[in-house]
């Protein structure tokens, strides 16, 4: 006699997760290219360190992994 519990399987689809790192990847480049040609044109965004920019683009791809993955994980209560 088995006490056990079923458990559930999470499936990974490599499509959804290769689609979903090309996305991030395009909003970092483009978040790059608008800082890139702001700075070019107007002197724009001097105040802003790129350093400073980057730690929001990262910060920002964090939070949106971390969110995906609370979305891709079972509840487990």
């Amino acid at each position: 006699m088995s006490h056990s519990r079923p458990t559930q399987s999470v499936v990974i689809d490599p499509i959804k997760i290769a689609i979903g790192v090309f996305v991030v990847l395009g909003v970092v480049l483009t978040a790059v290219a608008a800082y890139a040609l702001l700075e070019s044109l107007a002197g724009g965004m001097a105040a802003l360190p790129p350093e400073l920019a980057m730690t929001v683009v990262f910060g920002a791809a964090l939070l949106a992994t971390g969110f995906a993955a609370h979305r891709a994980v079972p509840d487990r209560r």
